[in-house]
């Protein structure tokens, strides 16, 4: 492809050029598709190249961001891929009727971008035809030049209009996102607020059960060491059973003990992370914002939203230890350290 206006990007002009490449006959692939061939693609391939043709006599700086930011290459991409897809499907290829369907689609749908987002840009374009269209092709008389700069300035007029439009949407599309990012900050720190506060709450009270218990269980304890103590020298074996229940009845006061401080332990530690999930959100839009640069911006914002909404551990199991016995802990400490012969 030929004709580009100054300042076009090279990768553009290089997709531009792989897009023109494409051979209809090997679009439309009657030899290998047969009834299934693509019989109105070559067409609408024909008039993305005319549309392209157009814009490409357009001066980069002066078409709309929409356009240059990515969105003329991303489209030329997805358009490539496709009729990449098309060349070498088959009808022995799987699912070759689906296949053919999806492709289609995506090919109308490429087709609809060109025609109503490109194809308006194309003022010079325009303008060139309307020069051509005139008798030996010269403007011999003053009022047909006239005519040509008034179309002229009005196709620059609506040019400006739809930068301006299209400037207007994006920053209107930012500060909306922007104010939504705000409200949606607020309102999930006030529910980390009130999860941290509930949380707090909760670890006072078993606090509270922990230190009553303690005094509770001391005493029972006594009390049951009192009450079911054999004699001593007895042989008894209802002596023996009382032993055994009264050691019974302090494992289990020693467990309401363990359960008491492990809530109070789980509900600090969640206490804790909700509070600190709240701090990061309350700066998270300034961080994020204070980045200029978009890839790092997008970066910060996944690693904040990754930190922000991990599963948190809630203390209830822990890692070093509570899966370990009574019986390894009190055997393996007596375990032999060597292992020779």
């Amino acid at each position: 492809m030929e004709g580009f206006a100054p300042t076009w990007p090279e990768e553009v002009r290089d997709a531009c050029a792989r897009f023109f490449s494409f051979n209809d006959k090997d679009i439309r692939g009657q030899d290998r598709l047969g009834a299934l061939e693509f019989s109105d693609a070559p067409q609408r391939v024909e008039q993305i190249r005319s549309i392209l043709s157009d814009l490409a006599l357009e001066p980069w700086p002066e078409i709309p961001p929409n356009i240059t930011n990515g969105g003329l290459l991303n489209t030329l991409n997805e358009l490539i891929a496709t009729l990449d897809q098309m060349v070498s499907l088959s009808s022995e290829s799987e699912n070759a009727r689906a296949q053919r369907d999806e492709l289609n689609n995506r090919l109308n749908a490429n087709l609809e971008w060109f025609q109503q987002i490109a194809a308006p840009l194309a003022f010079n374009a325009r303008i060139d035809r309307r020069l051509k269209d005139r008798p030996d092709g010269a403007l011999s008389q003053a009022a047909d030049l006239s005519v040509l700069e008034a179309s002229a300035s009005e196709l620059k007029e609506q040019q400006e209009r739809l930068r301006h439009e299209l400037e207007s949407q994006s920053e209107a599309v930012s500060q909306a996102r922007a104010t939504a990012g705000d409200s949606a900050s607020e309102e999930l720190s006030e529910v980390f607020k009130e999860r941290s506060e509930k949380y707090a709450n909760a670890a006072n009270k078993w606090l509270v059960a922990l230190c009553a218990a303690a005094p509770i269980v001391a005493g029972l304890a006594i009390l049951t060491f009192h009450l079911l103590r054999p004699d001593s020298g007895a042989k008894d074996a209802h002596d023996f059973a009382g032993l055994g229940l009264g050691l019974f009845i302090l494992g289990l006061l020693t467990f309401a003990i363990r359960v008491c401080a492990q809530n109070f332990r789980v509900n600090r530690h969640l206490a804790a992370i909700a509070q600190s999930k709240q701090t990061s959100i309350s700066t998270f839009q300034r961080l994020a914002a204070s980045v200029t640069d978009e890839d790092i911006r997008s970066a910060v914002t996944l690693t904040l939203a990754q930190a922000i909404f991990a599963v948190e551990e809630t203390g209830l199991v822990d890692g070093s230890g509570d899966h370990v016995t009574l019986v390894e802990r009190a055997v393996i400490p007596n375990l032999p350290s060597g292992t020779g012969s």
